[in-house]
């Protein structure tokens, strides 16, 4: 498993976690995990270069996304930074997939 699929499924258990918790926007939690586990899929179907800008765009964006909802997991109060980094790192998760098919 790649870095940019760890991330992702970091950023999956970390969102799982924290959804258990029932914070105050679940349902937006809900749908963000709903568009990980298709990006997840539509990811392992693919072969990407790591070494494409795309690539590192969503890496880097990925790892920043588990690392927030990691700490929000723990502290829930932390969902304010997650949330926007997580919706961040899924667009430029498209991008890549988006470039990756055409």
């Amino acid at each position: 498993m790649d870095n940019l699929q760890q991330s992702l499924q970091r950023t999956i258990r970390a969102l799982e976690a924290l959804s258990e918790k029932n914070p105050p926007q679940v349902e937006r939690v809900e749908e963000l995990l709903d568009q990980l586990f298709q990006q997840k899929i539509d990811l392992a179907n693919l072969n990407t270069n790591p070494a494409a800008t795309p690539y590192q765009q969503a890496h880097q964006a990925m790892g920043l996304a588990a690392s927030r909802c990691e700490k929000a997991a723990k502290d829930p109060g932390q969902i304010k930074e997650a949330l926007p980094a997580v919706t961040d790192a899924i667009g430029k998760l498209t991008k890549l997939l988006n470039h990756v098919l055409t």
